[in-house]
């Protein structure tokens, strides 16, 4: 018979910023939180853990496998683009780079309207990733 338990949260994605959202919210004990992830938890496979072997993940069950629509200025070719379809989403099939958005990057967010998305509001949440 299942077990049927309550949680407070559900995260619908298990990739980095899914997973982020949970740890943040499980730093309160008494919070329960479930992540679903369509993909499959391969945090102990050597082609996440070694970054030289991220281009064996690439069409794999752990790539989403998409292709952009034929493209009339390729003659017709489609692109692929690569999305992680595993627990690490894009990250567990990426090398294990991390290039964080620069200054004005940031900063132009909150020229759009974004209030508080600026480099000084969100450096510490860099920082402490």
């Amino acid at each position: 018979m299942a077990s049927q338990q309550t949680v407070d949260y559900i995260i619908i994605g298990g990739g980095t910023s899914g997973l982020v959202v949970a740890n943040r919210l499980s730093e309160d004990s008494a919070i329960k939180v479930l992540v679903l992830e369509a993909g499959m938890d391969l945090t102990a496979d050597s082609r996440v853990n070694i970054p030289a072997l991220w281009t064996s993940l690439l069409g794999s069950g752990a790539d989403w496998q998409y292709k952009t629509s034929p493209q009339e200025s390729l003659k017709g070719r489609s692109i692929r683009q690569p999305q992680g379809k595993a627990l690490g989403g894009s990250s567990a099939i990426n090398g294990q780079a991390f290039i964080a958005p620069g200054k004005l990057e940031l900063d132009a967010w909150a020229k759009l309207g974004n209030s508080g998305w600026d480099w000084t509001n969100l450096v510490p949440s860099y920082r402490k990733s």
